[in-house]
This record gives structure tokens, C-alpha cells and sequence, in this order.
């Protein structure tokens, strides 16, 4: 007569490839979420250079302008502090990104290392008790 499982081997089994299944869909989610982080951080970067460079453009522009008595007077103050202000947005919005991105990366080692699914497994057995 061939071995047979119990219900709790069936059971054990089913948990296991449920959570297998369940991590490698986050597993697959989360490099996508790590993959567009990385790409805005790679775009907030190319903008804030520039940006900076067009300022510098823009400022010789203006400069050049007031030197041939194009234009009066011009607001270099305001222009900065204008410029100033989206850049500081923007690496405010770049220090989130680099926070998700940390984030990501920590469960993406956890799964990677085992430690999520010994925590799902825990988890299991205190839902099951």
C-alpha cells in the first residue's frame, strides 16, 4: 500500500504554495514599483540639472539684453528665489523617493533572504491555532 499524507500534510503543503505564490506576486510588484522609483529619481535628477542650466542661460540672456538697453531693471531677486523654490520641491520630492526606495529595497531583501516567508509562515500558524 503506497504512503499516504494526512490532512495536515495537505493542508502544510497548500499553505506553503499559497505563499509562495503569494510572495512571488509581491516580489514581481515590488520591482516594479523599484523600477519606476528609480526612473523619477533618474528624471527629478536630469531636471533639477537642468533646470539649472537653463537658469544660467535665461540670467546671460536677460544680461545681455539690459547690456544692449533692451530691457530695464531686471528682477534677478524674484527669478531666483522663484527658482530657488522649485528646486527645493523637487528634492523634497526626491528625499520621499529616495524613502520609498529604501523601503522597497528592505522587503525585496526580506524575500529574497527568507525573512518574509518565515513571517508569513508565523503568521499562519497564530490564524490557525
Amino acid at each position: 500500500m503506497g504512503n499516504t499524507m494526512s490532512i495536515e500534510d495537505c493542508k502544510q503543503i497548500i499553505l506553503d504554495n499559497f505563499r509562495d505564490i503569494k510572495l512571488e506576486k509581491d516580489y514581481a510588484q515590488l520591482q516594479l514599483a523599484l523600477f519606476q522609483v528609480e526612473e523619477l529619481i533618474s528624471y527629478y535628477e536630469k531636471l533639477i540639472d537642468l533646470q539649472k542650466e537653463l537658469q544660467s542661460k535665461y540670467c546671460r540672456a536677460i544680461n545681455h539684453m539690459e547690456d544692449i538697453d533692451l530691457i530695464d531693471d531686471y528682477d534677478y531677486v524674484g527669478l531666483h528665489q522663484k527658482r530657488e523654490s522649485e528646486i527645493s520641491l523637487w528634492k523634497h520630492e526626491l528625499e520621499i523617493l529616495a524613502e520609498y526606495k529604501y523601503h522597497i529595497n528592505r522587503i525585496i531583501h526580506d524575500i529574497e533572504d527568507g525573512t518574509a516567508a518565515r513571517a508569513l509562515a508565523d503568521q499562519e500558524k497564530e490564524f490557525f491555532k
